[in-house]
Order: structure tokens, then sequence, then C-alpha cells
């Protein structure tokens, strides 16, 4: 079973449900690396658009290993 991922729009505040995984294969995702002595954790930023009101926003996923510490 693939990662979903649950945030909150922005603009409307109603919840949304994006595939981690299919996310990843897009094109827009902004990947950003921060090493913390010796270990490596990112954080992957995603612009996506609402399933509700259609407008765009930005979300983080923070953590390394699909968010598992």
């Amino acid at each position: 079973m693939p990662p979903f991922i649950n945030t909150q729009c922005t603009n409307c505040s109603k919840p949304n449900r994006f595939d981690l995984a299919e996310l990843r294969k897009e094109d827009g995702s902004l990947v950003k690396g921060v090493v913390f002595r010796g270990e490596e954790k990112t954080n992957e930023e995603f612009e996506v658009t609402c399933q509700h009101c259609g407008r765009k926003f930005k979300f983080a996923v923070k953590g390394g290993n699909n968010g598992k510490a």
C-alpha cells in the first residue's frame, strides 16, 4: 500500500489526501537536503491543487525514510 499524505488546504482549510509516490514521480516536487551529524534528513516540498477549491498550495513532508524517524 503506498504512503498517503493527509494535509489541509491553506486557502479553504479542507482536508486533502495525496499519494506520496505519485507526487514524487511528478516533476513539480522540490527536494531540499540537510545533513545533521552525519545523518541525512530530507524535507520534501510539493505544490499541489486542492481537491475542493481547485487552488494551488504548497506543503512540506519532513524527515527521511518516508517520514519515519
